[in-house]
């Protein structure tokens, strides 16, 4: 019988970040307890992903972090930094992230800060050092004095659906390093936002757990059945589309389409704004004597106005707000600013909502429209996330639901903001999805033969086993679209060249987006995931077949078959002979 663990769910949110927590022989969503209670943040379902360095001291991270504390220290240490999740993203979704928001005046990730000398990775490293610090000594410590020590912990991460395989790995370091996993009874993995959503989304549907529904007639989960989460969270928003495979004796899924997402969560509504008040007020907006950084960050009284004024769009009647202005401004009028309040009204808002929304509602058309094209139905569009409580966003889906043919449903379940969280903890304990839609063609470095009306002579070389070879070739081995299941994965036929009876040696794994995959990894539309390295220790290297390149070196040829299994948000290798396990492959991904 397996031993009780704790599982620890972690939605590190590009905004706000969550913990939720169960034991492993629980079952129900009742059973997932959401820390509400923060040493430095008082009652509050979420704390900031915010961290502020002060020398000589310990980081202060969270809502201490904010500028209610802030006004208590040294003004040298003012300097907040926030939204760095979405930095652990080098390659920004490897295309599959579109930001187009920043046209519409909103913050680009390029401007968003960092302390001098600290990467992406120190800074989630730093900011989940205090997180875990908080959730092990001050939180758990309490909850369980006679059993942590003793009880293993099982950490489950979030990321967004469509992170690059560096991004996944980022977070995962930036989640070791901080501490989980520092035990040596506890362990790690990752889910994709989207599928914990999923998974919470048929808990809530058999508890009929719901705060809005477009339609009269609930839509039932039926075998053949498709839907839609939409997950919008503050940086990111995410897509995935799943059928029911099974209903009994328990749910089965697997995805429809290839996942989507695009940078427009809420946070950048929140630049939007501070855009608007640039144009309002002018240069003095950016000289920091006046417009102290502190006074106009999150966690500031002008943004806490703000985010209360945001939260309330779509279920008031408001056509005006006043905001009061934390610097001295001169009355102007045509501006709307007077005695140092910011006339602000519900058509600024919408504004401010509708670059961002936009994307949203496009990006769930796409979705819908690629489920059609598979000649099959929607049963539903399930909206969850911080995001996605918004009752202007969730009006706007709707909108879109019911002009489609035929109309949809749209659902957004109760305390969607933790369905996260929640779900992340129910799909460790008993996953739904079976199969995956690969989001990239991926495909190894080789060498194929020289075939002159196919290729450059200049770019091949002679292979010591016998004819040409070419340069810069790839064998794709999963194809863009394909039904992954966790069991089979992709395979991959490997030829290794292995000199001096080293077992040494690694192969570059490429991956690419368009159509058709490209034949060259010089192709522009290629990147590089990173370096597989094998473990060929269990292969008598001399028993191989070998020959003498142009160096008169001998070289040894190894044929396998390297399997990639890809799960929801992790990757695996491992390396295969004459249809038996030789051994593993490890990863250095690229940076």
């Amino acid at each position: 019988m397996e031993r009780e663990k704790l599982m620890v769910a972690v939605d590190f949110g590009t905004t706000y970040s969550g913990i939720a927590f169960c034991h492993s022989n629980q079952k129900e969503l009742s059973d997932i307890e959401v820390i509400t209670s923060w040493s430095n943040n008082g009652v509050a379902p979420k704390v900031p992903t915010e961290i502020r360095y002060i020398p000589g001291r310990e980081p202060r991270w969270g809502a201490e972090a904010s500028v209610a504390c802030e006004r208590r220290q040294a003004a040298n240490s003012a300097i907040i930094y926030s939204r760095f999740k979405l930095l652990l993203d080098v390659r920004g979704g490897s295309g599959l992230y579109r930001n187009q928001i920043t046209s519409h005046g909103a913050q680009s990730d390029d401007r968003i800060k960092l302390p001098d000398g600290k990467s992406p990775i120190n800074v989630a490293t730093d900011y989940l050092r205090l997180l875990y610090e908080e959730l092990m000594e001050k939180i758990l410590r309490r909850r369980l004095p006679e059993t942590l020590d003793i009880t293993p912990i099982h950490f489950i991460f979030t990321v967004p659906a469509i992170w690059g395989h560096q991004a996944q790995q980022a977070t995962k370091m930036a989640a070791t390093r901080a501490g989980f996993c520092s035990r040596m009874s506890d362990t790690l993995s990752l889910v994709s936002e989207p599928e914990a959503a999923a998974t919470y989304v048929l808990k809530a549907m058999h508890a009929a757990n719901f705060s809005r529904v477009s339609t009269r007639a609930m839509p039932s989960l039926q075998e053949g059945n498709t839907f839609v989460v939409c997950d919008a969270g503050g940086g990111t928003v995410d897509l995935i589309s799943y059928e029911v495979e099974e209903v009994r004796p328990s749910f089965k899924l697997k995805e429809t389409a290839v996942g989507t997402g695009a940078k427009c969560g809420s946070s950048y509504i929140d630049e939007g704004f501070l855009q608007l008040l640039r144009r309002k007020i002018g240069p003095a907006f950016d000289n920091d004597r006046i417009w102290n950084k502190k006074d106009i960050g999150r966690g500031s009284s002008l943004m806490k106005t703000f985010d209360s004024i945001k939260r309330s769009f779509g279920q008031t009647n408001n056509d005006v707000w006043f905001i009061e202005l934390p610097a001295e401004v001169a009355d102007d009028e045509e501006n709307g600013i007077v005695d140092n309040e910011l006339e602000f009204t519900a058509e600024e808002l919408k504004a401010l909502f509708d670059p961002v929304v936009d994307n949203v509602v496009r990006l769930v058309r796409d979705q819908v429209d690629c489920i059609h094209n598979a000649m099959k139905d929607v049963s539903a569009i399930f909206l969850v996330g911080g995001f996605g409580e918004s009752q202007y966003l969730y009006q706007r889906l709707v909108k879109f639901a019911n002009d489609y043919n035929p109309p949809l449903t749209v659902i957004n379940p109760k305390e969607s903001w933790s369905a996260i969280m929640r779900g992340a903890i129910v799909r460790a304990l008993h996953p739904v999805v079976r199969s995956r839609r690969l989001r990239h063609h991926y495909g190894f470095a080789c060498s194929f033969e020289y075939d002159p009306d196919k290729h450059d002579f200049n770019n091949t070389y002679v292979c010591p086993f016998g004819g040409r070879r070419v340069y810069n070739t790839i064998q794709w081995g999963g194809h863009l679209g394909d039904d992954c299941s966790e069991d089979a994965g992709v395979e991959f036929a490997t030829y290794w060249n292995i000199k001096n009876t080293s077992p040494g040696r690694a192969c570059r794994l490429f991956a690419s987006k368009a159509i058709e995959a490209p034949y060259y990894s010089t192709n522009p539309d290629v990147f590089s995931i990173g370096t597989v390295y094998p473990d060929f220790s269990s292969v008598n290297i001399a028993d191989l077949p070998s020959a003498y390149d142009a160096n008169g070196e001998r070289v040894y040829e190894l044929s396998t078959t390297v399997k990639m299994k890809l799960r929801s948000a992790d990757v695996s290798f491992s390396i295969w002979r004459n249809g038996r396990r030789i051994g593993n492959a490890t990863i250095a991904h690229d940076t």
